[in-house]
């Protein structure tokens, strides 16, 4: 026998896990810390640049679009201004495809056109007249060769330049081992000292377990709103934290994935199995690792998002790859 789903409450699923928007205490730090630099601006001087990294999942992009919400352009009757301009790093890095990449997000109909010293000219003229005081670059780790496996200097040193040359703080987003670049770069290294990192929720920290812990509470509550009751996601925590690795961009996949099954069976909450189907569907679907939503699951942490064997940088410090803290659950739930 069929059951009829709900169209509405499917799509009220979509948007209220859409929408999340999870402001943790590293998240509200990272806000905080790009304020700082955009502040720094005057003009003149060296400003305060940083650079954010982490691995995949933690949410720098997220965190990046949000400070650009906060943030938007002005239109005025002369022109819009835009005090955030914000970047993704174009593949491949080059100095050309930079300055054609900021042309364009300032509104430049001939972004492409013009020699690299033209479009050079061309973008500090525009970032000066859109009032510009802070540029976002994502995709940092761009900036390394992928075939060559080295750190393209001629782009490192245009990046230096524009910053000497207009007094405009950067924020640089990458993964760990973007770094490199920096390290690679002594001149762009020392205006980047300025470091924040976005990690994975810890669940051997009693603080960072906690908040993980709340977050799952936070979005229950929003999904009961439509499902018809509380699913308890939080008695849910240490299962939850082994299927994602404490990762914030897994853990709301997983859910979404949960919601949309119990919505499907007219279930009023998420329960274990939900949870089971959809890390099974969404997060890892080969059946050799075990699924920790499961009455077999071992308590041991998984890996639902490997990371890749990072390159080595040539004349760099070794490449630098997400730091891995997770341990048997059941070792940590006994030594609380």
């Amino acid at each position: 026998m069929s059951i009829s789903v709900n169209p509405d409450k499917l799509s009220d699923i979509n948007q209220v896990m859409g929408d999340v928007l999870i402001r943790h205490r590293s998240f509200k730090t990272g806000l905080a810390r790009l304020d700082e630099c955009m502040q720094s601006y005057t003009g003149y001087g060296e400003p305060v640049c940083m650079l954010l990294h982490g691995p995949s999942g933690v949410g720098k992009s997220t965190l990046a679009k949000a400070f650009l919400v906060d943030n938007q352009p002005v239109e005025t009757q002369d022109r819009k201004l835009v005090s955030v301009l914000s970047a993704v790093i174009p593949v491949p890095a080059t100095m050309k495809n930079m300055a054609s990449e900021l042309l364009d997000k300032l509104g430049d109909p001939l972004s492409d056109r013009g020699t690299l010293e033209q479009r050079t000219k061309r973008l500090r003229k525009l970032l000066r007249e859109c009032g510009t005081k802070l540029i976002i670059l994502d995709e940092f780790q761009h900036f390394i060769d992928r075939k060559s496996e080295r750190v393209i200097l001629d782009v490192s040193d245009w990046l230096k330049n524009l910053i000497s040359n207009t007094s405009i703080p950067v924020a640089l987003v990458g993964l760990p081992y973007s770094r490199n670049v920096l390290s690679a770069n002594e001149q762009l290294m020392r205006r980047f000292s300025y470091q924040t990192e976005l990690s994975p929720f810890a669940w051997d920290d009693n603080a960072e377990r906690a908040e993980f812990t709340r977050i799952l509470d936070a979005v229950d509550g929003k999904l009961a709103e439509i499902l018809g009751g509380k699913s308890d996601l939080k008695g849910q925590a240490v299962r939850c934290h082994a299927a994602t690795k404490g990762l914030i961009s897994l853990l709301i996949k997983l859910i979404h994935g949960a919601a949309y099954e119990a919505a499907k069976c007219n279930a009023s909450s998420i329960t274990r199995q939900h949870l089971a189907k959809s890390f099974r569907e969404r997060l890892v679907p080969d059946k050799a690792v075990l699924n920790p939503f499961l009455d077999s699951w071992d308590g041991q942490a998984i890996d639902p998002l490997p990371e890749s064997r990072h390159m080595s940088v040539a004349g760099c410090i070794p490449s630098v790859s997400a730091t891995s803290r997770s341990q048997n659950v059941n070792e940590v739930l006994s030594a609380r």
